[in-house]
């Protein structure tokens, strides 16, 4: 899940204010409850898509000259 989104569960869950939550969410960030790990789905996908558009870019280079 994103920031963005365990905010807007907190303030679902709890009704509180969105600094209220904010708040929440550094304290669980800070205290280990909340773990940060990097999206390597999205991470891997633009690597691809960066791959395949070098390539193309390559390949257009190699017909033209």
């Amino acid at each position: 899940m994103s920031k963005e989104e365990i905010i807007k569960r907190i303030i679902k869950e709890t009704g509180c204010t969105e600094e209220k939550a904010e708040n929440i969410f550094q304290e669980a960030i800070d205290n280990d409850d909340i773990i940060v790990t990097p999206d390597w789905e999205y991470i891997i996908n633009r690597v691809i898509i960066f791959a395949i558009i070098a390539t193309g870019l390559w390949a257009l280079w190699q017909h033209i000259g």
